[in-house]
């Protein structure tokens, strides 16, 4: 009885193993698909700060004890573990969950390979401690009691009765018995393998389980004394008016109490009282017959149910244990959704500042552009009034050069005359000679005046060739200034339609903000809700486990009903 009951403790204690073991691979494949994560591994040379920043933000967001990257030739990169790590060389390999010592505490672990770009850049480790909240558990759900060992050193225990170290003590030098007297206490054991090391020793008092049996076994016996106390007390009445006829009721009665027969039948013909006792116990033992047949019946049909109802208890459990691993996955890319979904409300609202920005910088180009052509128009204006007064001097100048011909002309007619006259001096002798020197005054100031006339028009003529230059360059002036101020024209027209795209984009980032706004609060309330239907989804894991115990609750008590039934031959 005990060895069923720790065997299926045993089986309880493997389903518990098994959850955790999905739970950490459905955590273990969201942490390897994380782009950030596979980026910095991908990298040769990666910060190891980083790595640890990103591996603590994923131990906070996963819940676990344990977690350790690799890179491709399965060094460790980073890590948190709390010591050495025995047995990951072994777990990334196999790539199937097992159990690892940490620091000499075990856990039970994971291992996904990290993809980038198509080539396996490293691995991730993940873990959760194997310890006495799991015994814990597994006592309050199925009363049995157990130590968790490494290389035969308690790490994690459950147990009430004794201590860890008192039964290890009183198992020390024995090999692997199945029952122990630990204080006075005499309890049956099962040893289960948890990993290279590590044991769990469960555990459970025999004189506690022989008590419910006896309660169980006292409560059919009572049964059956109240049934005999009645016969006996209907028969101890009647024994004294009963003769020779009540032998053979007595001998029924005796073969239904001692062996169980109920296939016998009284031959009391008699009408009288022991007649009519005799009918009513034939009766009575017609009616016990079928009371134990239709209970033999139903603990067949009761063990069957119970049977289909265990099956389909661990069925309904794994496919909601799956459930809740997917719904636990769908709220973390909610989450990561939400963030994505925040860090681009940062942005639009970055990029609308920006935009504000450009508006009010198109505004001022196009204040610029519009005095920049009012400047140009002034500068043309200015340059055309140069034109025309260098023309008019242009004019004046010729005039000049016209006038200082007519001096040179004059000039070259006084020198003939002052010749003329020093000719007539010379003839006219003494008389003549202060005559003379006049004319030769005359001669010499003709002469001064020939020169300088030719020298102003000379100068005249360099002032006529610059002038014509200004002119020239006056001109191709006012040409590029009527170019330049077309090119402005143009300019300012481009940036009032580039001022009203700007305004256009930012109604359009507006709007864009505006949705993101939205979309920011409909992916909250999608968070929120997924977090409720998480919560619902433990609850139903919960609850289906307390179902798949009390099937296996009612398969034991039918298993007990028909044994005491089978007791008896109908």
């Amino acid at each position: 009885m005990l060895t069923s009951r720790l065997a299926q403790d045993e089986s309880a204690w493997s389903r518990v193993v098994a959850h955790e073991a999905r739970e950490l691979t459905a955590l273990a494949r969201v942490t390897a698909a994380n782009a950030t994560l596979s980026s910095l591994l991908s990298r040769d040379a990666a910060d190891s700060s980083q790595l640890q920043a990103e591996l603590r933000a994923q131990q906070a967001l996963m819940g676990v004890d344990l977690l350790v990257v690799l890179d491709a030739a399965e060094g460790v990169r980073a890590s948190l573990a709390s010591g050495s790590v025995a047995g990951l060389a072994s777990l990334v390999k196999q790539g199937e969950p097992r159990v690892v010592l940490v620091g000499g505490v075990p856990h039970h672990a994971v291992s996904r390979p990290v993809e980038a770009g198509g080539r396996t850049v490293g691995s991730v480790v993940l873990g959760r401690v194997l310890g006495e909240q799991a015994l814990l558990a597994l006592r309050d759900e199925r009363g049995v009691e157990g130590v968790l060992t490494v290389e035969e050193t308690p790490v994690a225990h459950a147990l009430s009765a004794v201590s860890s170290e008192s039964l290890l003590a009183a198992l020390s030098g024995k090999g692997r018995p199945d029952s122990v007297k630990v204080s006075g206490v005499s309890l049956h054991l099962r040893r289960v393998d948890v990993g290279p090391g590590v044991e769990l020793l469960l555990t459970r008092d025999t004189w506690k389980e022989a008590a419910q049996y006896r309660v169980s076994l006292l409560l059919v016996v009572l049964l059956g004394v109240a049934l005999t106390a009645a016969a006996g007390t209907a028969i101890f009445v009647l024994v004294r008016r009963m003769t020779e006829p009540l032998r053979e009721l007595t001998a029924a009665t005796a073969r239904m109490v001692s062996e169980g027969d109920f296939r016998a039948r009284l031959e009391v013909r008699s009408k009288d009282e022991i007649g009519q006792l005799a009918s009513s116990f034939t009766e009575l033992m017609a009616q016990l017959r079928e009371l134990l047949m239709a209970l033999q019946h139903s603990s067949v049909q009761l063990e069957t149910a119970s049977t289909e109802l265990t099956e389909s208890a661990a069925v309904q459990n794994e496919a909601v244990s799956q459930q809740a691993v997917a719904l636990h996955e769908t709220q973390i890319a909610a989450q990561q959704l939400q963030e994505a979904s925040r860090a681009a409300a940062r942005r639009v609202d970055v990029i609308l500042r920006e935009a504000d920005k450009a508006s009010g910088f198109g505004e001022a180009g196009e204040a610029a552009v519009s005095g920049s052509v009012g400047g140009l128009t002034h500068i043309r204006s200015h340059v055309e009034h140069i034109g025309r007064t260098i023309a008019e001097l242009h004019q004046r100048t010729r005039q000049v050069g016209d006038i200082t011909r007519t001096v040179k002309d004059l000039a070259d007619q006084s020198n003939v005359l002052a010749l003329n006259a020093s000719i007539e001096a010379a003839r006219s002798g003494d008389s003549g000679r202060s005559f003379a020197v006049v004319a030769r005054q005359m001669r010499s100031l003709a002469d001064q005046s020939a020169g300088a006339t030719t020298r102003v028009q000379s100068i005249l003529s360099d002032i006529g060739r610059a002038i014509s230059q200004t002119v020239s360059t006056s001109e191709g002036g006012a040409r590029e200034v009527e170019g330049g101020l077309e090119q402005v024209r143009a300019a300012g027209e481009s940036l009032r339609s580039l001022a009203g795209i700007i305004q256009n984009n930012g109604k359009t980032v507006r709007s864009i903000a505006e949705a993101v706004s939205q979309q920011d609060a409909g992916i909250a309330e999608l968070f929120a809700a997924l977090s409720s239907m998480a919560d619902l989804a433990d609850q139903i894991v919960d609850r289906m486990a307390a179902s798949e115990q009390s099937a296996i609750q009612l398969s034991a008590a039918s298993a007990e009903l028909s044994a005491i039934v089978g007791r008896y031959r109908l």
